[in-house]
């Protein structure tokens, strides 16, 4: 039964403990518009153990007297410096119409993303970035009724491998392998800044900042070096790709996370070798297919290469951004 006034609800900050129950409430979101429950609560753990992420001031609960969580929010300030704040929001299906519900965990999220405000340059831009999927209407009112605006759309693109997928030549001049971890890491993030650089939503990091957060993926448990693919050309690592073994609520497909190829080594052919190198891995592994994410409105091409080797749309998802201060934008877009 819904609450009938928000004073018979309790809130409070998450707790590590809380994980379970607000992966079966993001599930429940999910199981009513796609009849999937992909979120696990240890995803949603390892969200959380983001070192500059702390549950306390990050994230909020709403309890209904009954003491079902019916609510969760949270915000991320993890970019140096802090001029994009990200922000969710996951509301019970039942719960979609109650509209004190939504104004509680939008409020509080702006509230708690502006305090970011005194750690930014003071004349840049800040903004709270949110997202949501092309079918969840209700959470798409939601966001343009608490002041955020569309930005940008991207694709989740799926690919079915063959019953036997093909050794992927390599080209000529340059050397495909798997990453070495703790030899590669300077060379790897310097090929991701140049060719992330001009993307939708990057904001160029401090060198030892990007290191330091590419370190920590590499430590997470479901890194898998023989997955994260990189090309050489006479020693200096001039493209890569990043893969693992299992998309969340798709577990017999692989994930493929980063692709990029430094600007000046572009048109040649290696995004195009990387990607077949990864599904290659990946059907190996006995993987029935991969999915991936990419802009729509890529500078690069990504979304034609990846239909040129059989990716098809699955899902698109909109990306939404209200702005907290007005300045010099420091975000590419």
């Amino acid at each position: 039964m819904k609450p009938v006034s928000p004073d018979r609800t309790v809130t409070r900050p998450a707790t590590p403990q809380d994980a379970e129950l607000v992966s079966l409430l993001i599930n429940d979101r999910i199981d009513a518009l796609r009849g999937r429950r992909p979120e696990t609560a240890a995803r949603v753990r390892r969200r959380w153990r983001h070192p500059q992420f702390d549950l306390l001031t990050d994230s909020r609960l709403v309890f209904a007297p009954d003491g079902a969580l019916v609510g969760y929010a949270h915000i991320r300030d993890v970019k140096d410096p802090p001029v994009d704040v990200f922000g969710g929001v996951a509301v019970h299906p039942a719960y979609d119409d109650v509209p004190w519900l939504w104004d509680d965990l939008f409020g509080w999220m702006g509230s708690e993303a502006r305090r970011v405000i005194a750690k930014a340059p003071p004349d840049a831009r800040i903004a709270l970035v949110a997202g949501t999927t092309q079918d969840d209407a209700v959470e798409q009112r939601e966001l343009e009724r608490h002041g955020f605006r569309y930005s940008r759309t991207f694709h989740r693109m799926a690919i079915d491998f063959p019953a036997l997928v093909a050794a992927p030549s390599t080209l000529e001049g340059f050397r495909i392998r798997t990453v070495l971890a703790g030899q590669d890491d300077e060379g790897i993030v310097s090929a991701y800044q140049e060719a992330f650089a001009d993307h939708y939503g990057v904001l160029k990091q401090p060198f030892e900042v990007e290191l330091a957060e590419w370190r920590r993926l590499m430590e997470e448990d479901d890194f898998d070096p023989t997955l994260w693919l990189v090309a050489e050309e006479e020693g200096k690592i001039v493209g890569f790709v990043t893969a693992y073994a299992q998309t969340p609520g798709d577990p017999g497909r692989g994930l493929i996370d980063d692709l990029g190829v430094r600007p000046g080594w572009r048109r040649r052919g290696l995004g195009h070798s990387l990607l077949l190198h990864a599904f290659r891995a990946l059907a190996e592994r006995g993987k029935c297919g991969a999915v991936l994410a990419v802009d729509t409105e890529n500078r690069t091409g990504a979304p034609a290469l990846y239909e040129r080797v059989g990716m098809r749309s699955i899902r698109a998802s909109y990306t939404y951004v209200q702005e907290l201060r007005p300045g010099r934008n420091l975000v590419a877009t």
